[in-house]
């Protein structure tokens, strides 16, 4: 098992300079609003013209592109729902395992992670916090063959003290 730093961070996670960050996408890859909107506004078109040509995908899968113009390196698109449907609980574990997946094939040593479903599909950010880091969890303990450093970005403080709670409880050690 490869050592793993995990983070919690508020900020916006087009900020990043990860190898990689997640977003989560709808499954034809359309950049609208919410996190796909700012990162085709900061990133650029490079990255709609990519999604494009790489959409659709099935829920629960995730592809990569460029980063375009952000600080990151790629960008790897999580089909966490249907354009325009719900968020279902087994597609945030889902979603995130696919990309967590991807970032080891492609060698990657860090990556940021959102919190997988508090845009504009609203989603419990307690039972969001439990799938994603029990899903982290796993996946560090038994897949985990690149990853060096996971961070967690939300975006507000309200959100940020949730997950550090719902970390400590799943992880059983002090806030990171």
């Amino acid at each position: 098992m490869k050592k793993v730093k995990l983070e919690l961070i508020k900020g916006d996670i087009t900020e990043r300079s990860t190898d990689t960050i997640i977003n989560t996408a709808n499954n034809l890859l359309i950049l609208g609003s919410g996190l796909g909107g700012a990162i085709k506004s900061k990133g650029g078109h490079k990255i709609t013209g990519e999604c494009s040509r790489l959409g659709p995908i099935n829920v629960g899968e995730a592809v990569m592109t460029s980063a375009g113009e952000l600080k990151s390196k790629y960008i790897i698109h999580a089909a966490l729902m249907e354009f325009d449907g719900p968020i279902l609980e087994e597609n945030i574990s889902r979603s995130l395992i696919s990309s967590l997946k991807l970032a080891n094939r492609h060698i990657l040593t860090s990556i940021s992670i959102p919190d997988m479903s508090m845009g504009i599909v609203r989603f419990p950010p307690e039972r969001c916090a439990e799938i994603l880091f029990n899903t982290l969890k796993n996946f560090i303990k038994e897949e985990n063959k690149s990853l060096e450093l996971i961070e967690v970005v939300v975006w507000d403080i309200e959100t940020l003290h949730i997950y550090k709670e719902i970390y400590k409880e799943i992880f059983k050690q002090e806030k990171p």
